[in-house]
C-alpha cells in the first residue's frame, strides 16, 4: 500500500510539473500584442498544445517510474512495466482557446489568461492520471485504483474518493477540475472494496453522451454531492 510519503512524492511532482507548464503560458502571454486579438488568439492556439503535449509527456512518465518503484517496493509478484498515456490531443487545447478568446475582445483580455491557467493544469496532469488508471487495468495483479484526495478537498473530490474504496472499471475516467491536486493510486489488494456506485457515476464518461443524458448525469452528481453535505 502506497505511504503518504509515496502520495506526497508523486503530489510535489505533479505540481513541479503544473509549475513549469503555467510559466511557460505566462511568459508567452507576456509576448501578446493583445491590441491584436486575432493575431494573439492564432498564437496561443499554436503554442498552447504544444506546453500541454510536453509537460504532459512528462507528467506520464513521472507516473509511470512511481508506479514501477511503488510496484516493486511493495513486491508485487509478476513482471511488469506501467503503460504510458498519451497526451491529451491537440485538438482540447485549441477548442479551449477558441472558446474563451471572446475576452481577448473586451477590456479585460486577462481573463483568457486565468481560464487557460485552469484547462492548462488539467491537461497536464491528466496524461499522468490515465498512465496509473490503465496500468492498474493492464497489470494482472493489480486490484484498481483509488483516488487520493489531498487535505481541505472539495466535495467533488471526496465523492469521487469513494471513501476509500477503489475503481476497478475501465470504463471510468478520472475526472477532474481546473488546478485539481488529487493523485490516482494503484491498488494491489485483492480484497480491497470497490468505491460507492455514486463514485462510478460521476466518474462515468460523458464526451459520448447525448445533451439530455449529460444533462441528467450533472443532475445525479449535483444530487449526490448535496447528500454528502447532510
Amino acid at each position: 500500500m502506497a505511504t503518504a510519503t509515496d502520495v506526497a512524492w508523486l503530489r510535489e511532482g505533479n505540481a513541479a510539473l503544473e509549475a513549469l507548464a503555467l510559466r511557460s503560458l505566462r511568459d508567452f502571454w507576456a509576448s501578446l500584442d493583445l491590441s491584436r486579438p486575432e493575431a494573439a488568439r492564432n498564437a496561443l492556439v499554436e503554442v498552447l498544445p504544444l506546453i500541454t503535449e510536453q509537460y504532459g509527456e512528462a507528467a506520464a512518465v513521472l507516473a509511470a517510474d512511481w508506479y514501477d518503484e511503488l510496484r516493486a517496493a511493495e513486491g508485487v509478484p509478476g513482471s511488469f512495466r506501467a503503460v504510458l498515456a498519451s497526451p491529451v490531443p491537440a485538438v482540447a487545447p485549441i477548442e479551449q482557446v477558441r472558446f474563451g478568446a471572446k475576452h481577448l475582445f473586451t477590456d479585460d483580455p486577462g481573463q483568457l489568461l486565468s481560464f487557460l491557467e485552469g484547462q492548462t493544469s488539467k491537461y497536464v496532469l491528466q496524461p499522468g492520471r490515465d498512465t496509473i488508471q490503465r496500468s492498474t487495468v493492464a497489470d494482472p495483479a493489480a486490484r484498481g485504483w483509488h483516488r487520493e484526495v489531498r487535505p481541505g478537498a472539495c466535495k467533488f473530490c471526496l465523492l469521487l474518493h469513494g471513501r476509500g474504496g477503489v475503481y476497478t472499471e475501465q470504463s471510468v475516467r478520472f475526472a477532474a477540475h481546473h488546478h485539481c491536486h488529487c493523485v490516482g493510486v494503484p491498488s494491489w489488494d485483492a480484497d480491497a472494496p470497490e468505491v460507492p456506485a455514486s463514485a462510478y457515476v460521476a466518474s462515468k464518461r460523458t464526451s459520448r453522451m447525448s445533451p439530455q443524458q449529460r444533462a441528467e448525469h450533472n443532475r445525479a452528481l449535483r444530487e449526490y454531492m448535496a447528500q454528502m453535505g447532510d
